[in-house]
C-alpha cells in the first residue's frame, strides 16, 4: 500500500508540473499574439498614413561636437558630397556586387523578408532588446532615408510598411537605384559615385569586379571594414561577396577563384579629417559612436549635436606637447591621454604628431607592451594579500623561474642586493617584482589589473583596438614585467582607479547626443565601482609617490604638488611609458614607433623620454586645477616596519663627484636610491691592482720605438681609464767613444 501511495503522489505531482508547464506556454502564446497584434495595428497605420522618402529628401549634414563646457569643438563631416548616378550607367557586376552582399533574395521578396524577420526575432527576443534588423535593401532604404537612429519595434514596424509601399510605388530597379545612390559607404560618404571615389579615386562606371566586391563588402559596417584600417576584416567581407556573387550567377567559379587570389585591391588614404588640436580626440568620439548599431550607417552625418568630456585646453596642451616630442625625439609617435578619475570623462587625447601626416590614432586604436608599468597592479595584489611596501626580497641581477626560458633580469643588469618592495619600485628592480608576483599567484594579479580596469579580453574593451582575439594578460613569467599590451587609454583609466582611491569609472568621450531639434537620442550611462578597497588605493599610491619622488619616475615630478606614477620600457626599447596623476587627474604617455622597430639612440627609458613629456604637459593642464595631496594609508600589514634605505654592496650614500680623480676613476651612480638627504648611492673606488716589475699603466705602442723595439703588453690589469700594463724599456747605454789617434806609437817597447 505504501509503495501504491508513493506512485499516485508522482503522477499527481506530475499532472501539476504539465499544468503549470502548459500554462506558461499558454502566457507566452498569447503575448506573442499581442505583439503580432499591435505590429500588424501599426503597419496599418503606417502603410495608410506615411509617405514614402525618395533620395532627395536624405539631407546629409555635418554633426557638431561640443567640449565639456558646451563649447563648439568641431564637426564630423562627409569627405565626399554625394553624387547620384543612374543605375544603367554602372557595370553589371556593381550591382550584382551589393546584391550578394545584402540581399540575395531582392528581387523575389515584396520589400520585407519574412524568414529574415524570423531570424532576427528569435535573436532578439533571446537577447531582451532589439540585436538585429533582418532588412532587405528596400527597408535598409527607408531606414537611412526617413527614420531615427533610435532601435524600436516600432522603428522596425515603421520600416517594414514604408518598404512595402515603396515596393508598390517604384520598381525593383528604381528601388536598387535610390539605395546605390544613398547608402552610407563609411568615410562619411553617401552612395556609389562618392564612396567610389573616396576609396578608389575614380568614378563609379569605372569599378573593376574585386574593387565592387570590396565596396559591397563595407556596407554592412562601414567605421569596421574599411580596407584601409582592418584590411583583414575587410578581405573576409570581400570573399563573402565573391563567392555570393558565384551562388547568384554573377561570377563564375572559375572567374571567382581568380579574384579571390588576387586579394584586397589598393585603397586611397582618408581624406577631408578634421585638422586642429581636437582631430584625434573628434576621431575617437566617430569611432565610438560609429561602434554602436544606430550610429553606424551614417547617421553622423545628419546633423546631430555631440556633447563630450573635451577640455579645450588639456587638449590643445597634450596635441602641442606630443608634436614638439615627437619632432625633437628619437620617436616618430606616441599618446598622451588624460581622463577625470571620478567621473571616467577623457579629458584629452592626442593619438599622433599630426593627423594629417598620421591618421591612425595611437591613444585608442593601439596595444602595446606596457612595460614596468604594469608593476603597480603587481603591488596592489601583493598589498591586497596583506603584504606591507617593506617587506624585504633579494634583489639579485639575475633570478632563475622554473617556467621561463631565461633568467629575469634587472635594467641594465644592476644588481641591488636586498630591497624592500619600495625601494623596489623606486628602482623597478625586475627580480624582486617576480618574486613578489610568485608568491599571490599570478591569476591574482591578473584579476587586481582587471578589477582596477584592464580589460581581460576583446569583449571587455570599451574603445575597439587593433589586438587580436584572447585573453589580454597571460599568466606567463613575465606577466609583472608588462609583457602583454594595451593602449594609452586602457591604461590611463587603470591608474585613475588608484587616484580615485580604489573607485573605477569606464572612461567616456559621449556625454550625449542629440538630434537636430535638440531632442537627446543617446545618453550612456556611467558605468562604475567601488574596485578595491581604499585604504589599499592608498598604499599603493603612497609607494608610487616615492617611484616619483626618488625613483626612476623623478623627471615626471611637480614642481607645486604631489604626484604617483610608474615608468614603463619593453624589452630592446620598442615602448617608453609612464603612467601618472594627481588626485583630480589620471594621464599616461606612451612613445614608440609606428611599426614597432626600436627607439633608436642611447638611454632608452621610461624615465628618460616619457617622464618629461608627461611633466611639461601636466605643468600646463594642472594650472587650473587645486593643489591637492593624496591621504596616507591606515593598513595593519604584515612584512617589516619601514627602514632607511641602504646602498648595495660596494656602494655608500654620498655626494656624487663632478669628475673622475687623480687615478682617472669616476664612480657608477645609482640615482634611483637615495638617502634622506637626498644623496644617491655611489660606487665605492675599488683598489687598484698594480702592474707587475717593470711594467706601468700607459697607452698601447704605435710601433717600434727609436730604437727598433716593441714593448710587451699585458692583458691584466687594467687601471681606471682602461689602460693596460705596458713594459717599461729603459734607454740603451751609449757606446763609449773611441780615443783620437795623435800619430805616436802606443807601445814604446816596440
Amino acid at each position: 500500500m505504501a509503495r501504491s501511495s508513493k506512485t499516485k503522489g508522482r503522477g499527481t505531482d506530475g499532472r501539476r508540473t504539465g499544468w503549470r508547464r502548459g500554462r506558461r506556454w499558454l502566457l507566452a502564446l498569447l503575448v506573442v499574439i499581442a505583439v503580432l497584434l499591435a505590429a500588424f495595428g501599426l503597419l496599418a497605420f503606417y502603410l495608410v498614413f506615411s509617405s514614402v522618402p525618395l533620395p532627395d529628401d536624405i539631407d546629409a549634414r555635418s554633426s557638431l561636437v561640443f567640449d565639456v563646457d558646451g563649447a563648439e569643438v568641431g564637426t564630423l563631416a562627409s569627405e565626399l558630397t554625394r553624387d547620384d548616378v543612374p543605375l544603367d550607367s554602372l557595370p553589371d557586376h556593381v550591382p550584382a556586387a551589393v546584391l550578394a552582399a545584402e540581399d540575395r533574395g531582392f528581387y523575389e521578396h515584396r520589400g520585407i523578408s519574412f524568414t529574415g524577420i524570423a531570424r532576427a526575432l528569435f535573436t532578439n527576443v533571446r537577447a531582451g532588446s532589439v540585436q538585429q534588423g533582418g532588412s532587405t535593401i528596400t527597408q535598409q532604404y527607408i531606414k537611412n532615408a526617413a527614420l531615427s537612429p533610435e532601435l524600436t519595434y516600432r522603428r522596425k514596424v515603421e520600416e517594414a510598411a514604408l518598404a512595402i509601399k515603396l515596393e508598390q510605388t517604384y520598381s525593383k530597379d528604381e528601388i536598387l537605384g535610390f539605395y546605390l545612390n544613398t547608402i552610407y559607404w563609411g568615410r562619411g560618404t553617401y552612395g556609389i559615385e562618392a564612396s567610389s571615389q573616396a576609396f578608389f579615386e575614380i568614378p563609379a562606371a569605372e569599378l573593376d569586379v574585386n574593387q565592387a566586391a570590396t565596396l559591397a563588402g563595407i556596407i554592412a559596417s562601414p567605421e569596421n571594414f574599411d580596407p584601409l584600417e582592418n584590411p583583414e576584416r575587410a578581405d573576409q567581407r570581400r570573399r563573402y561577396v565573391l563567392e555570393g556573387m558565384v551562388d547568384t550567377g554573377a561570377l563564375t567559379r572559375a572567374e571567382a577563384d581568380v579574384l579571390l587570389a588576387d586579394g584586397l585591391p589598393e585603397v586611397s588614404e582618408r581624406r577631408g579629417i578634421n585638422l586642429g588640436p581636437n582631430a584625434y580626440y573628434l576621431d575617437a568620439v566617430r569611432r565610438e559612436l560609429s561602434a554602436r548599431e544606430e550610429f553606424a550607417q551614417g547617421e553622423l552625418f545628419r546633423g546631430l549635436r555631440i556633447h563630450t568630456e573635451l577640455d579645450q585646453s588639456m587638449q590643445a596642451a597634450a596635441q602641442r606637447t606630443l608634436t614638439a616630442a615627437v619632432v625633437d625625439g628619437p620617436t616618430d609617435t606616441g599618446a598622451i591621454v588624460s581622463i577625470d578619475p571620478a567621473t571616467g570623462g577623457v579629458r584629452a587625447l592626442a593619438g599622433g604628431p599630426d593627423i594629417g601626416a598620421q591618421p591612425f590614432n595611437t591613444a585608442v586604436r593601439s596595444v602595446r607592451q606596457v612595460g614596468s608599468t604594469f608593476k603597480a597592479f603587481t603591488l596592489q595584489a601583493f598589498i591586497e594579500a596583506g603584504r606591507s611596501p617593506e617587506t624585504r626580497f633579494t634583489a639579485p641581477a639575475e633570478l632563475e623561474v622554473e617556467d621561463s626560458e631565461r633568467p629575469i633580469s634587472n635594467y641594465g643588469g644592476s644588481s641591488f642586493g636586498e630591497q624592500t618592495v619600495r625601494q623596489a619600485t623606486a628602482s623597478s628592480t625586475n627580480t624582486v617584482y617576480v618574486q613578489m608576483q610568485e608568491e599571490v599567484g599570478r591569476e591574482v594579479v591578473i584579476d587586481a589589473a582587471r578589477r582596477a580596469g584592464l580589460p581581460r579580453d576583446r569583449d571587455d574593451e570599451v574603445f575597439p583596438t587593433e589586438r587580436g582575439e584572447g585573453q589580454t594578460m597571460r599568466p606567463f613569467a613575465g606577466l609583472t614585467l608588462g609583457q602583454d599590451e594595451f593602449s594609452p587609454l586602457e591604461l590611463t583609466s587603470a591608474f585613475g582607479t588608484y587616484a580615485a582611491e580604489g573607485f573605477h569609472v569606464q572612461p567616456r568621450l559621449i556625454v550625449r547626443v542629440e538630434d537636430s531639434q535638440g531632442r537627446a537620442i543617446y545618453t550612456p550611462e556611467p558605468i562604475e565601482e567601488q574596485a578595491l578597497e581604499v585604504q589599499v588605493s592608498r598604499a599603493v599610491t603612497d609607494v608610487l609617490v616615492d617611484a616619483v619622488v626618488a625613483g626612476s619616475g623623478r623627471a615626471a615630478a611637480l614642481d607645486d604638488r604631489p604626484v604617483a606614477g610608474k615608468t614603463g620600457t619593453t624589452n630592446e626599447g620598442r615602448d617608453v611609458w609612464f603612467a601618472g596623476y594627481v588626485p583630480q587627474l589620471s594621464t599616461a604617455v606612451w612613445l614608440g614607433n609606428l611599426d614597432n622597430s626600436p627607439i633608436e639612440g642611447d638611454g632608452v627609458a621610461g624615465g628618460a623620454l616619457a617622464a618629461p613629456v608627461w611633466r611639461t604637459y601636466m605643468e600646463q593642464a594642472t594650472a587650473d586645477l587645486e593643489v591637492q595631496g593624496f591621504t596616507a594609508p591606515s593598513l595593519d600589514l604584515e612584512g617589516g616596519e619601514p627602514d632607511e634605505a641602504s646602498c648595495p654592496e660596494g656602494y655608500e650614500f654620498a655626494d656624487p663627484p663632478s669628475a673622475a680623480d687623480e687615478d682617472g676613476f669616476f664612480p657608477d651612480i645609482l640615482i634611483d636610491l637615495t638617502d634622506d638627504e637626498g644623496r644617491p648611492c655611489v660606487e665605492i673606488k675599488p683598489e687598484l691592482e698594480p702592474c707587475p716589475p717593470g711594467y706601468a699603466f700607459g697607452p698601447l705602442p704605435e710601433g717600434p720605438d727609436e730604437f727598433g723595439r716593441v714593448p710587451d703588453v699585458l692583458d691584466e690589469p687594467v687601471d681606471f681609464q682602461g689602460r693596460r700594463c705596458v713594459e717599461i724599456l729603459e734607454d740603451p747605454e751609449p757606446e763609449p767613444e773611441p780615443e783620437p789617434d795623435d800619430g805616436t806609437d802606443p807601445d814604446p817597447d816596440s
